[in-house]
């Protein structure tokens, strides 16, 4: 007898409202906001795969570690329906999610997962690895007032090169799009140029990023300059003047 492995494949989600395909499920949005006025909302799924696929969907509550990244736990602010559905290959299903704890003064943020289960197992099938699919769509709860606000600390070195960290003194998340780091010799001239993906900083929350600078010439660098930019198009610098060179200690 011959049995199908599986293989599970995590997807975290970054792009705005829109569509995202995964592995032949195609879901829109793939972000949610509820407000007082709107505490409901509908995500419609399609199976674009070719074959039948089930999904069970579960809500958990989403903060994020400044280090370690997302954290995770189960809630009951937010209710799915259905829990469990099956697709059929091509059919279009809705999902439907609501909040049912009040909106305060701070945003608050959870992620619906959708996690594919295996098929059973056919005797006579090929040995074959299937994906399973599993999908994080951010919801957010917005508060009663919206107030955006980031700052950047001061850069600072160390052995694993140039770090700052970004604050979230607003009551709703921000996306950081990217962090660059341009190193500057005598005279201005440039010397290199190193990015970081972003990610969400939520509301009240901090991220730190540690950009590697190149070692070679690194005692040669009098400026560094460190650019934070949002999906927002806004861009913030912080400069550090390196007269001693920037390796670090």
């Amino acid at each position: 007898m011959t049995a199908v492995r599986h293989v599970a494949l995590a997807l975290g989600l970054l792009c705005g409202a829109g569509r995202v395909h995964a592995a032949g499920l195609n879901i829109s949005p793939v972000q949610v906001w509820l407000s007082p006025d709107a505490s409901k909302a509908l995500l419609t799924l399609r199976n674009e795969g070719p074959e039948d696929a089930r999904y069970q969907v579960s809500a958990m509550a989403w903060d994020e570690d400044s280090r370690t990244g997302m954290k995770l736990a189960p809630t009951e602010d937010i209710i799915v329906f259905p829990t469990v559905l099956e697709l059929k290959a091509g059919e279009t299903r809705s999902l439907r999610l609501g909040a049912v704890v009040p909106f305060g003064p701070i945003e608050k943020t959870y992620r619906i997962f959708l996690e594919e289960l295996p098929a059973p197992e056919k005797p006579q099938a090929r040995s074959t690895v299937r994906v399973l699919t599993r999908v994080g769509i951010p919801v957010f709860l917005a508060p009663v007032k919206a107030l955006e606000d980031v700052r950047v600390s001061p850069v600072s070195l160390a052995k694993a090169g140039a770090s700052v960290d970004v604050q979230n003194t607003g009551n709703v998340h921000l996306r950081v799009d990217s962090v660059r780091v341009e190193g500057f010799g005598q005279g201005g001239v440039k010397m290199f140029e190193k990015q970081a993906q972003g990610w969400y900083v939520l509301a009240g929350g901090h991220k730190r990023y540690d950009v590697e600078l190149p070692k070679d010439g690194c005692a040669k660098v009098r400026k560094l300059v460190v650019s934070v930019k949002t999906d927002k198009d806004q861009v913030i610098q912080e400069p550090l003047e390196t007269p001693g060179g920037a390796c670090g200690s």
